[in-house]
């Protein structure tokens, strides 16, 4: 039986990603995260959700 988890970053639901930081990405979005350079306005959007995704994770 395999486990699902939900990426943080698009949010789907898949068997086949990594954890960083206690944070679950999806192999798609990983690739486009390593594959998207700094000047592009999509790397900012990238930056915000793992930001998002690891406050969330914190205790409060």
């Amino acid at each position: 039986m395999s486990r699902k988890d939900h990426c943080s970053i698009c949010e789907r639901e898949t068997e086949k990603g990594i954890y960083l930081l206690r944070v679950f990405i999806c192999e798609d979005c990983e690739a486009e995260m390593i594959d998207t350079p700094a000047d592009d306005p999509k790397y900012d959007y990238f930056v915000k959700r793992m930001a998002k995704a690891h406050r969330s994770m914190i205790p409060s």
